[in-house]
């Protein structure tokens, strides 16, 4: 096979990433151009050698730097890969553009959750760690609840007032304009009214050494039930919100009203806020204490009594009662009971505490007369879960009455084996219906029933 003498390269100094090897003509060669890209004939006639070309099969390919350029050339780099992957780009399918559409979606909507949440957890933590301590300082430097109404004994409440403004900084001027504002505030409140004239009162359960529960909190009141939900003592937007009274209870120093009703979140954490009041319904499976499982009155018999103070009197409230409550007319009965702040007759009265009691899950000692003071703590919780019932949790106490012991016999409390529940708990269960009263009504000593 004569062999083809190569052609000179044309060189072209501003284009250096064309260049390509010229295909041979008959004049340098002696021979004619067999196949298009090929060469394979070695006699004189203008015609391929086809028999040569069957019996040597080698093949010399024109190649062409474009084509060296084209296989050598650089895939996009990772990030620009990672985009074409999640976003749409032209030449994609419908179903391609649609999956990516959906999964972009998924993963913003995947983001702003996430950022949330995080928001959320970081707000407890800092409020936990440092805004609930310094709020509690300035209730307990003189001893919050313990301290001086200032109609008895007028010398403790004077050093009482010398210790707010040593310790927290509080000036005559401050002071004197607050107890103008409130005359007969208790002095443990004096600096609490001066941060945020919406407060009402304290809530206590449980305490430091308590090692389940810790409700410790200033008590706000607004002109509505919503501002609280979203916003602290201290008036941050925060998702924890504060305990807050119905608007419409009354705070006067010489009237309550009859049934003062707080509402607090119970909190994602488990912990905070109104979050362990659920204890008293039933205990935690995952969180609490093997004893507390095994014994599901056991935290009623360590708290049977909770404090509440106001801005003019200190008080203790014996637990009677625990409820859980529908909110949705779809699933059952939605009972009334944030709506009874007063009782107009002692009619109203037993009515109201019948209904309580054979709703309650627990049974106590603790009993009760048209005339007392009742406190209903109110909380979210959903033991079936919030997407099937929108259920509340709540808890009653009746105030501790002048001369009578704060001690309850939390022997004799008992778990009610068939409250009245609402129709969805029923189906829940798998049928089944009330069964009838059967606590001792005799506790309600107002009623002739």
């Amino acid at each position: 096979m004569a062999g083809f003498a190569k052609r000179p390269r044309r060189k072209n100094p501003a284009v250096k990433s064309h260049r390509k090897y010229d295909m041979p003509t008959d004049e340098d060669t002696g021979s004619s151009y067999a196949n298009a890209g090929y060469f394979d004939d070695d006699d004189d006639d203008d015609e391929p050698d086809l028999g040569a070309h069957k019996k040597n099969r080698s093949r010399t390919r024109v190649i062409y730097d474009d084509d060296i350029m084209t296989s050598r050339k650089k895939k996009p780099n990772i990030f620009i890969r990672a985009l074409t992957a999640i976003f749409p780009v032209k030449g994609d399918g419908v179903k391609e553009s649609v999956r990516k559409v959906i999964f972009d979606i998924a993963v913003v909507a995947f983001v702003i959750t996430g950022g949330m949440v995080l928001r959320d957890v970081i707000g407890e933590a800092h409020s936990s760690a440092v805004v609930d301590p310094m709020i509690e300082g300035w209730y307990d430097t003189i001893g919050g609840g313990n301290s001086s109404n200032g109609g008895s004994d007028a010398e403790d409440r004077e050093t009482q007032i010398e210790k707010i403004k040593g310790t927290l900084n509080m000036t005559d001027a401050e002071i004197e304009k607050v107890e103008a504002e409130k005359p007969g505030i208790q002095p443990s409140f004096i600096k609490l009214y001066s941060e945020n004239s919406d407060v009402v009162g304290w809530i206590s359960l449980g305490g430091k050494d308590d090692p389940i529960v810790k409700i410790n909190y200033p008590v706000v009141k607004a002109e509505d039930n919503d501002y609280y939900l979203t916003h602290d003592y201290l008036k941050n937007e925060e998702q924890r919100g504060a305990i807050f009274a119905d608007y419409r209870n009354v705070f006067e120093p010489d009237r309550l009203s009859a049934n003062t009703i707080l509402n607090g979140h119970n909190m994602w954490n488990g912990e905070t806020m109104f979050a362990k009041l659920s204890r008293y319904y039933e205990p935690n499976a995952f969180s609490d204490p093997a004893e507390y499982k095994n014994d599901p009155l056991l935290f009623y018999k360590q708290h049977p009594t909770l404090t509440f103070n106001t801005l003019y009197e200190d008080a203790q409230w014996k637990v009677f009662a625990c409820v859980l409550f529908n909110t949705q007319e779809q699933l059952g009965e939605v009972y009334p009971y944030l709506n009874y702040r007063d009782f107009p007759n002692e009619a109203t009265f037993n009515s109201f505490i019948l209904d309580i009691m054979d709703r309650s899950v627990l049974w106590t000692d603790v009993d009760l007369t048209y005339g007392d003071e009742i406190l209903t703590l109110s909380t979210c919780y959903y033991p079936y879960t919030k997407e099937r019932a929108d259920t509340r949790c709540a808890v009653f106490a009746r105030k501790v009455r002048p001369g009578e012991s704060a001690e309850v016999d939390v022997s004799k409390a008992q778990r009610n084996p068939d409250p009245l529940m609402f129709t969805f708990q029923y189906e829940v269960r798998g049928g089944g219906s009330w069964g009838g009263r059967k606590w001792d009504t005799s506790k309600l000593l107002s009623y002739n029933g």
